[in-house]
This record gives structure tokens, sequence and C-alpha cells, in this order.
């Protein structure tokens, strides 16, 4: 007996284990992870749900997880315990912990406030922990593993049934509870009755599950069964039984029809087809973080998984899936090739058979693959060491002279080039294999790729720099006339791809596009593709085209006519090898794409419906927080100017997948986020801001719009507006009061300013007046002087005269009286001072300045110089002063000496120019 059972159990190891390498090599959908240093918490997770906006909460050791989409919080209760079940309903996040259960709901700031519920119950619930929580007839329903308890809103009812409860699930407004020895019941009218009873197993049933009409019991090793009509029966195939038996079934979170994910506490998580019994498994080296599962949920097209160690997310359905092997065996595949129904992958580690039993090295081809080629029934392998054919899964050598890059048909023949370490070489295809052909100037510097124009002309590149154009000249078997385009202008890089795109031959470098012009025969800028400027061509089989983003993420599919489908998915981002990314069509919906440790597979058919049934939901706002504070989420936004500095908006969109967010503002700022918005130093005024989610390049109909405003500065308030007024009023009245003084003033000094400038011209007129009579007065003196003079000489001629005759007269006497009259008329003193008031009042202070420099003058002196000052002769001198000439001359002579004049110094001038 013993002997039988260790040989059953043997049986099942096997199967087990056949089974897990088979389910290895399964296409698996993406998943993201989230570590506990990531959600900054616990790693254990007990319970999944969420709310309408498909917002997660998450029960964690360290409290209650929220997580948006675009980041995670953490809200621990107030006992600090850990908290094992959550549910969502309606605005309020039900929470079961230990001896304690409750709600949580969001406050006006976006965060989360508690409220218990544990003083409404009335029994004792001593060292009871609420593992599950659910919504049955408007009641909120906690289970612990002792009772139920029933929460209307207002009061808490305890239930308490004869087993413990080891699974609760609601079915058509119908309450089952599971038990820990097979049986399941129904809670009625306060009532638990047995629904029915497993008679094929006693097992503990921990899980209770709907799949199509059906109740699932699910045990920890026994499997799962269905019971319909009353009547347990095993569930599913004898695989995922075995699968079970080994791995211990935790969870049952049913998809759709075709799908039912179970969760295992050894295995991860089974993706199990109930109709077709196919299963693949999702484990620690194929994805996720952790292989035991505490919990699932399923939200739309996403299923949030619960681990011991973290939080990961699948998309079952989604159009791209991965097989991927986290061994090393693999390695960073180059090319896939379907060659007589099965899959070959060349690789970094040599060329490798993948079927659903595993991964198989072909023997003797480690080293570099750099590409398969698939002519009719025949695979060429483009190998490091060579080129080899592959046969009956072993490489055949045809050529090891040098490393091999890539085959290339010759147009309208049945030749090839074989691009290779050392130039290109020749072959002819043949019955059995590939024959060498001589190629005259074939050999010399790498060539990567090869594209030809015609049978005529083909362009090959060099896997590091720069390309040429060459003539084939197939009759006499050699390469003519190549043209270089090693350094040309217009390529900024030293590699540049080939391709042949509609027709023409184009260049991708550097980010840009270019075309040749046979008319100019030279490069120019291929307008065609300046939409895919930094989007390099990866693939154009059968005008399809996809295209990479060298410079960032995405993906981009089209026919350049009306089909165009943009993808943008983290794990391929990840995963995909920079610079040889490579895609391959294996049908018309199906492309493989190559990656590091494995490849992607992608329906392209899957792709186009799931874009046009896409509905991007308006974005939600979680957060508005400015430089110190949080602002309530209800608006309306008024912000301090201060605060302003520093403005942030958390944006979310639950219900997708890793979207991205395009948002503008009033003030012509745009761009695009992750859902944390910032803006720095914006100025006073009102604001509208317009988010937009965006999912592989398509953009939501209808955005989140926010406005906000940002209140003007205390100097720029309405109060301190009127103080300026005010001021601005008290400053025009100052200045027009100062300018009111400076006019009057000027005003003032213009009146005086005329008055004296009147009072000068008054003067000037009177002293030019005084100067015109001074004039006149000095031409009376003059002619006064002159006339005295002639007169003065005229009588002294007389005196003489009579002089002469004077012995001859008989009246001597009466001529001595006249000589006397004359003499007295001559030295006459009224005669002097007539001259010498008239004198005076034309040279004012004359005879005084003359008498303060020159005190010893004397009369007769003044007199001279009054007359040498009127610029008198001295002929004109001696009759007004009664003398000779030559008595003059001598007086003159000394009175220059009293004057101290040097010789030669005109005597008159000197009195004129300082008198």
């Amino acid at each position: 007996m013993l002997l039988k059972q260790l040989h059953k159990f043997a049986l099942l190891l096997a199967l087990v284990l056949l089974n897990n390498a088979g389910f290895a090599q399964n296409f698996l959908p993406p998943v993201t992870n989230y570590s506990s240093k990531t959600y900054n918490a616990a790693s254990q997770n007990w319970g999944l749900s969420t709310d309408d906006n498909g917002t997660l909460y998450a029960a964690n050791n360290e409290g209650l997880l929220r997580f948006d989409g675009q980041r995670w919080e953490v809200f621990t209760l107030p006992n600090k315990t850990a908290i094992r079940s959550v549910f969502c309903v309606n605005d309020r996040i039900y929470t079961g912990s230990y001896e304690e259960f409750g709600y949580w709901t969001e406050d006006a700031y976006g965060s989360l406030q508690y409220t218990s519920l544990s003083n409404l119950i009335t029994t004792s619930f001593a060292n009871e922990e609420f593992w599950q929580i659910t919504l049955w007839q408007g009641a909120v329903v906690f289970r612990s593993f002792g009772n139920l308890y029933l929460y209307n809103g207002n009061s808490i009812t305890t239930h308490k049934p004869k087993t413990i409860i080891t699974a609760l699930h609601i079915e058509e407004n119908r309450l089952f509870i599971g038990s820990n020895y097979g049986e399941i019941f129904e809670f009625t009218d306060d009532t638990f009755s047995s629904f029915a009873e497993n008679t094929l197993n006693e097992s503990s049933i921990i899980e209770l599950s709907t799949y199509e009409e059906a109740l699932l019991a699910g045990t920890r090793r026994q499997g799962i069964f269905a019971l319909q009509n009353g009547t347990f029966t095993s569930w599913g195939t004898p695989e995922l039984k075995a699968f079970l038996e080994v791995n211990e079934l935790n969870k049952i979170q049913p998809v759709s029809e075709e799908l039912v994910i179970i969760g295992t506490v050894k295995g991860g998580i089974l993706y199990y087809n109930p109709k077709t019994g196919s299963l693949k498994n999702h484990f620690r080296q194929n994805g996720l973080q952790n292989n035991t599962v505490l919990s699932l949920h399923r939200d739309e097209q996403k299923v949030w998984i619960g681990l011991d160690n973290g939080i990961d997310v699948v998309l079952p359905d989604t159009p791209i899936q991965y097989l991927l092997d986290n061994t090393g065996q693999l390695g960073a595949v180059y090319d896939l090739a379907t060659f007589k129904g099965s899959l070959y992958a060349g690789s970094n580690t040599g060329l490798h058979k993948v079927t659903q039993e595993g991964i198989f090295f072909i023997p003797g081809s480690q080293g570099q693959v750099w590409s398969l080629t698939k002519v009719e029934d025949r695979l060429f392998v483009n190998h490091n060491l060579g080129l080899f054919e592959l046969k009956n899964d072993a490489l055949t050598l045809i050529s090891g002279i040098s490393g091999s890059y890539s085959l290339t048909a010759i147009p309208q023949t049945n030749s090839f080039f074989n691009n290779t370490y050392n130039g290109i070489k020749q072959y002819d295809l043949q019955a059995n294999g590939l024959s060498n052909q001589a190629l005259f100037d074939g050999g010399g510097a790498p060539v990567e790729n090869v594209i030809f124009e015609d049978q005529n002309y083909f362009w090959a590149s060099h896997p590091y720099k720069g390309f040429y154009r060459a003539q084939l000249n197939l009759n006499e078997q050699r390469i003519e006339t190549k043209e270089q385009y090693t350094e040309h202008e217009a390529l900024a890089a030293y590699k540049t791809e080939i391709h042949k795109v509609e027709g023409e031959i184009a260049f991708y470098n550097a980010g840009s596009w270019y075309r040749y012009n046979s008319i100019s025969d030279d490069l120019e800028e291929f307008t065609d593709l300046k939409p895919y400027t930094s989007y390099a061509l990866l693939s154009n089989q059968d005008n399809s085209y996809w295209f990479k983003n060298r410079n960032g993420n995405g993906l981009i599919y089209t026919d350049f006519k009306s089909d165009s489908i943009f993808i943008d998915e983290p794990l391929l981002e990840a995963r995909i090898i920079k610079n040889y990314e490579k895609i391959i069509k294996r049908n018309d919906s199906i492309f493989y794409i190559t990656l590091n440790e494995g490849f992607a597979k992608l329906n392209l058919s899957q792709l186009q419906r799931n874009n046009t049934v896409l509905e991007l939901s308006q974005p939600l706002l979680n957060g508005f927080t400015t430089k110190q504070e949080s602002l309530a989420l209800s608006g309306p936004f008024e912000i301090p100017y201060k605060e302003a500095a520093q403005i942030e908006l958390a944006i979310a969109a639950p219900q997708l997948h890793n979207p991205k967010f395009y948002y503008t503002l009033s003030n012509g700022l745009k761009g695009q986020s992750d859902g944390s918005l910032s803006f720095q130093n914006l100025q006073a005024g009102n604001y509208t801001l317009k988010i937009w989610p965006e999912l592989d390049g398509t953009r939501g109909e209808q955005p989140l719009v926010v406005s906000f405003l940002i209140k003007r500065p205390w100097f720029l308030s309405n109060l301190m507006i009127v103080i300026y007024v005010l001021l601005l009023f008290g400053v025009v009245f100052i200045v027009a009061f100062i300018n009111k003084r400076k006019l009057n003033k000027h005003r003032k000094e213009l009146e005086e300013r005329l008055i004296k400038e009147q009072e000068r011209k008054n003067q000037i007129a009177e002293r030019n007046s005084l100067l015109e009579e001074i004039n006149t007065k000095r031409k009376e003196l003059a002619n006064t002087t002159y006339l005295a003079a002639k007169r003065n000489s005229s009588l002294i001629d007389i005196k003489n005269d009579l002089e002469a005759v004077k012995d001859k007269s008989d009246n001597q006497k009466k001529v001595n009286s006249i000589q006397n009259k004359i003499n007295h008329i001559i030295d006459a003193k009224d005669n002097w001072k007539v001259f010498e008031t008239t004198f005076k009042e034309i040279n004012n202070d004359f005879f005084q300045q003359l008498l303060e420099d020159h005190p010893t003058l004397s009369s007769k002196d003044l007199k001279l110089c009054a007359y040498l000052k009127m610029n008198l002769s001295t002929k004109e001198i001696a009759p007004l002063m009664a003398i000779s000439v030559r008595g003059v001359e001598i007086h003159r002579y000394r009175l220059r000496k009293k004057l101290d004049l040097k010789s030669g110094k005109n005597l008159s001038k000197y009195l004129i120019k300082n008198y």
C-alpha cells in the first residue's frame, strides 16, 4: 500500500514538474510590480478592493494602502494593528482588523479619516480578526472565523454558526459560507442552514466563487469542486488538480468564460481556461514578486494580486503578451523565425528552439546569432562564426571565413548577398545548399545590411559608420563604381540605417530621415517621414511599418494610409534591445518583438479593436497643495500670493493602466505629466487648467478643468490700492502745490528780473544819456578849451604886438592898461574854474585819484594833467597856461618826474588810460 502511494506521488510530482516546464513557455500578460519599498508599508497584503473610480485599497499589515494609479499612501488605524480585509461601498472603505472594524471616508483635502464601528457590537468579540467583508441586502457583512456581523447603517447584529467560517460568498443575493469540514451553509432569516455537503471531500472550503452559474468551492490541496443542483463535482482538468495539490489554492477570481485566475500559496497565479483546459502559470521566476498569493481582485481589465511580499497587477486580455526566460539561458534575442512548425530564436547565446515543453538549445550554436533568413523551406543562421544552415535541429557550416550579419536576395535572380564582417560574398541557391560564387571587390569593410534599388544598383551599410552605393555587374561577377557616404553634410552620426520605404531608398541618421534623389544623385530630406523624426524603422513587411522612438518611449504601427497605432508598454520598453529592436511578422495579426531574455507577441487585430472601444474617462483631482498648505478639493481654490511660489496638483486616472496626462494652462503653459503637476512663481490672477488623460497616444475627449485664483500680494490688495490712490492724489497735490510755489516764485523772479532788466535798461539809457551828455560836455569843453586857447593865443599875440608899439605910443599908460587887461583875461581864475567844473563833470574823481597816487602835485601840475587828459598838444596847452611852449615842455618834464614815468612812455596816454 505504501509503495503504491509512493508511486502515485512520484507520478503526480512528475506531472506537476512537466506542467511547470510547459507553463514557463507560454505567453503571459505583462506584470507591473509594486514592492513594499514602492508603497512604503509592510510586505503582506491580505485584501484588495477598488472604489467606483478605480482607486485601489489594500489591507496591509501596516494599515490601509491607497493607490490612485500614480501615487501610494498609507493610513494607519488608531491602535496600529494590521488590517486583514477591505471592501469599498460607495464613498466608504470598510476595513477589518484584530478586534476592530469600521470605515474610512475622504475628508475635504483628499485624506482618509477612520470611524470605528466596534462600539456598536453588544456581544463579546475578544481575539477575533475580520478576514472578509461584503455587501448583502443593503447591509455590510464582516466575517471572522467564528461570527458574522451585519451593519445596517445604525446598528450591528451578531450571528454565530455552529462551525468555523472559512469562506464567505454572495451569489444572486444569497449569502453562503464555507465551513472547515467541507459543508456549505446559507444564511437566511438570521439562521444558518445547510446548503450542500461535499461528500467527495471533507477538506476545509477556503474559497467560494461563481463560474457560469456554478458555485465553486476551493479547497487547500484537494482542488476545486463545483456545486450544481445540490451536488458537488470535481471541477477542472486533472492537470489543474495536480497543480493545486502541490501549490495549494488560496483564491479564485473568474475573469471571463475562458479565463479563471487562481491564486496559490506556493506557485503564484494560474491562468486556467475552463473551455480548453489550458494552463499558464505566472510565478516568481517569470514576473511575479512572490509565489504566495494572499488576495485577488478584478477591476475592469485589471486583476490585482495581493502577495505575501508586494502587490502586482496584470491585464490578462492585453494584446501584448510575453515569453520571458529569467534563467539567463535564452539571453538577448535578435531574431525569430518559424521553421517547419517550430519557433526558433537567435540570441547572443546561440540558436534556441522554443516549444510548449521548453526552450531547447541547438548544440554547436553557441555565440552571437545576428539574424535568421528563411529561403523557401530552408533556414539559414547568420552567426558571428559564419553562415550556417539549420538541418534537423543541427547546424551545417556554409562559410566560416568571417562572421555573417545577414542574407539579402538579389532581385530577379536565384542568388544572394551574404553581408559579413569582411564585406560582401555572393552565393547561389542550389538543391543541397548555397554555392559560393567569386565576387570581385566584394571584400573589405564590414557590411551589416544591403538594400537593392534594382537588379543593378544597391546600397550597403557599415555596422558602425558610413555606407556606400555601388553597381553590381552580374555578368562579370564584380562590384563597380562605389560611391562612399562616410562624411556627408546631412549625416550627423556615424551609423546610418538603410531601408526601402514605398519604393524610395530611405536613410535614418541621428533621428532624421533622408532619401536618395536619383536626379541630383544626392541625399535630401525625406519630407514624407518628417512626422517620424527620432523614430527608427524596425519592420516594413507587406506595407506594415513599425517605428520605434529612439529618444524616448513608444512604438508606432502604420500603413501610411488610414491605420496608425501608438503603443507605450512599460515592460516592452524595459526589455527591448536598444538599437537592435526587431519586429517579425508571423501572420496578418500576430507580430513578434525581440527582447532581452525573451520576446513578446503582439496581436494587432486585438490592439486595433481595443483602440476602437477605448474610452478614457475624465481624470481625478486627488490633491491641491501650495507652498505650505493643502487646499480643500471641493474648492474654490484661492491661493495667497506668498503661497503661489510652489503649486502642486495630484492627478490620477485609476481605471487606466500607466496613463500619461496632457495639460494646458490659460497663461500658455502646456506639456505632459505622469500625474504630478507643479507650477512655480505664477503671477496673480485667475487661471484655468485643463488636463486630459492619454493612453497609447490616444487622448481623452473630456478634460478635468481646474480653475484657481492667485490672490494679489498685500501690496496690491484693494486696501493698498486705495492707499496708493490716496497717496497718488496726495503726491499730485503736493507736486501741484510745490509747482505752484515754484511757478509763483518763478513769476516773482521773472517780474523782479523784468524790473531789474527795466532798471538796467533805464540805467543804460541814463548812462547812455549821461555818456551822451558827457560827450557833449567833452565836446563843449574841447571846443571851449580850443577857443580859449585860440583866444589866449590871440590875446598873447595882441599883447606882444602892443609891446612892440608901446614905446612908440603916445599913451603908454593906456597901452599898459590894455596889456594888464589882456593879462587879466589870460590869467583869469574864472576861466579855470569854468574849465575845472566842466572837466570834473566829465572826469569824475580825476583830480582826487591823481592826488591820492601823487600827493606832491601842485595846482599847476593838476592843470597840466587836465589838459594832457584831454589830449591837448603842447602848443594848445601853452596859451591856456599863459606860458610858452618851452615852458610847457619843461613843466611836462617835471611832471613826468613827479609821476615817476619812464622815458619813452607817453604822458597823455598814461593819464588817459589810468585816470
